[in-house]
């Protein structure tokens, strides 16, 4: 009788034909020597990702079903999942290959019930190494929910949590406006945080492909906004004595976000509507200033938001 899995690796996957294989690869590559299932929620592709899927060496359970959005599918997976715990895998991204050993041992260390990990982020076209993660993302530990209400620190192929703390806490959210991706992950991780402490590993043991202006050019911002505030709301009044002095920071850090993406576009005006105000909800907010300036010289607003970028980089 085969053993129950101490991992099962949870990979959503939506016309994934061009990275997946070596996504898979990096699965299959790792040190860890315990039983570890691999599961793939193929959302609807009409490529060859299913066809990769079930080639692959690393024999994975292929789970098809209908396009329902990455929040859905990972949850599908979360489902189908058999794992003591589940680690979240992303079809464009890689795996370096102690990255399993060191999360559990940092679980066996610490008794967290969740571990994240530092990770390369490279460009997708020329595979060049652009940075690691810890240059721009603050990497705390232990209590991290007030830490992560001011902004999502954790990238979801470096996270792995106990099965069971996410079938209590309710998997992603699947109703945020939409499908916004990037809010459906920072609200579980809220969710999670909440209850329990995380662990740390410091070094890297992921690489984050990077695809150049891809997201600023196709996001809906107004969703988007919307979708993030309505995490904040959510968290705060799940936890207003612990979190409730954060709202204003962190709704002026969210309105920041959107505007900058705004600024990218070329769309000063709507940025500057959004700054003013992100400084009515947090006028003590200083890193919104400079960007409010910024987008009062339209002409020269990508000079100055360059310059803003680096000496703020730090604060934001």
């Amino acid at each position: 009788m085969t053993a129950e899995p101490q991992v099962s690796v949870v990979l959503a996957a939506y016309n994934a034909e061009p990275f997946l294989g070596a996504a898979l690869d990096s699965i299959a590559e790792q040190t860890f020597i315990g039983a570890m299932e691999v599961v793939v929620v193929d959302d609807g592709s009409t490529d060859a990702t299913a066809e990769i899927v079930r080639r692959h060496r690393v024999g994975a359970r292929l789970i098809q079903q209908a396009n329902a959005g990455s929040a859905a599918a990972r949850n599908r997976g979360i489902e189908e999942a058999r794992g003591r715990y589940v680690a979240f895998h992303d079809a464009d991204d890689l795996w370096l290959p102690a990255k399993l050993d060191r999360q559990l041992a940092a679980l066996a260390e610490t008794g967290a019930r969740w571990a994240y990990t530092d990770a390369w982020f490279f460009d997708a076209d020329s595979g060049e190494t652009l940075g690691r993660w810890s240059d721009t993302h603050p990497m705390p530990a232990g209590d991290v929910a007030r830490d992560l209400l001011r902004g999502n620190f954790l990238t979801v192929p470096t996270v792995l949590v106990e099965r069971a703390v996410l079938e209590r806490v309710g998997g992603f959210p699947e109703t945020l406006p939409g499908r916004a991706s990037i809010s459906e992950d920072w609200a579980l991780w809220l969710r999670i945080a909440a209850e329990h402490p995380i662990a740390r590993v410091e070094e890297p043991a992921a690489r984050i492909r990077r695809h150049r202006g891809r997201k600023t050019t196709t996001m809906d911002l107004g969703l988007a906004l919307e979708a993030r505030v309505r995490l904040i709301e959510d968290a705060v009044a799940r936890a207003p004595e612990r979190l409730g002095d954060l709202r204003g920071p962190a709704l002026a850090g969210v309105h920041l976000g959107i505007a900058r993406k705004h600024m990218e576009r070329g769309e000063a005006g709507a940025a500057r509507a959004l700054l003013l105000r992100a400084i009515r909800l947090a006028p003590g907010h200083l890193p919104t200033y400079p960007y409010l300036a910024a987008s009062l010289a339209p002409a020269s607003g990508r000079r100055v938001l360059g310059r803003v970028r680096s000496a703020f980089r730090s604060l934001t």
